[in-house]
């Protein structure tokens, strides 16, 4: 996939470069003064990234330490809910007070707290620990959602808008497949391979092996059809546990990726209220 992902790029490259109309210009990408534009490009794709790892993943962990399928998802409106409310938030504080860049960088800083509060998750979590730290990762991911779009577009001419736009556009879901795609592989490898270290000390001598399925995609409904007090049930409970913590740890590298995309990217701020008022008087007394 890797390989057909790196050919399809080299191959989109030099289309877009033949093209007359390019998707993607390159001018966007080799400009010093337009930098915003490939970095906020890369970094709406990797906030997304969290947003679909989450979304998929969360109820998944959840159902695996014992919560039911209707508690599981519900318990990702918190995420949800914490990302609508912070995004909103700091769009008018960014356009009131100004400040965009730090205001990004407080946002993106946010994630890998979240992230890291998320990875201590285990089947003795409570439910106000789970809410907490899904709120925690919700601001940080929506503190930057809307500001980001804004970011790459301040700066450009009046005729690369609408490209831009739509280029910064297709973020979500390119970061929704990269997201789920490799935090699933973290995830998969690392409770198969815990289950298989784990599995003859674990499992009893009388205990047909084989019944059991190392496929993440089935830990939910091998541990349901489990007794609570069975070994084999602790087992796959605490290898998914540590392959979670695995799938945590690579979003906080994420998150650490983009906070250096964000402090390179170039400064931008908005006029504030106070400002504006502030010219108007000017201009009045002026007049």
């Amino acid at each position: 996939m890797l390989c057909a992902l790196g050919v399809s790029g080299v191959a989109f490259c030099v289309v877009e470069g033949y093209a007359k109309m390019p998707i993607a210009p390159g001018r966007l990408f080799v400009k010093w003064e337009w930098r915003n534009v490939p970095l906020m490009m890369i970094t709406r794709t990797l906030l997304f990234f969290h947003n679909f790892a989450m979304i998929f993943y969360v109820p998944i962990f959840l159902q695996v330490i014992g919560l039911s399928t209707i508690a599981s998802s519900a318990l990702i409106i918190p995420f949800l809910t914490a990302a609508a409310l912070s995004s909103t938030a700091a769009n008018s504080v960014a356009s009131k007070y100004g400040h965009v860049r730090a205001i990004s960088l407080c946002g993106i800083a946010i994630i890998p707290v979240g992230m890291g509060l998320m990875s201590t998750l285990n089947e003795k979590s409570s439910i106000g620990m789970i809410v907490g730290y899904s709120l925690i990762s919700g601001i940080g991911f929506g503190s930057t959602t809307q500001i980001s779009m804004v970011i790459a577009q301040v700066g450009i001419p009046a005729e690369e808008l609408s490209t831009v736009t739509a280029l910064i556009g297709t973020a979500p879901t390119l970061g929704g497949t990269l997201g789920v795609a490799v935090v699933g592989t973290v995830i998969n490898n690392d409770y198969q391979k815990t289950v298989r270290n784990a599995i003859s000390s674990f499992i009893p001598d009388n205990t047909n092996s084989t019944s059991i399925s190392l496929n993440p995609s089935d830990v939910v409904s091998s541990i349901s059809s489990l007794a609570l007090n069975s070994p084999i049930r602790d087992v796959l409970v605490k290898a998914y546990v540590s392959a979670w913590q695995k799938g945590c740890y690579t979003l906080i590298g994420v998150a650490g990726l983009q906070l250096v995309l964000c402090a390179i990217m170039r400064k931008v701020e908005f006029d504030s209220s106070e400002e504006k008022s502030q010219s108007a008087a000017e201009k009045e007394k002026d007049q």
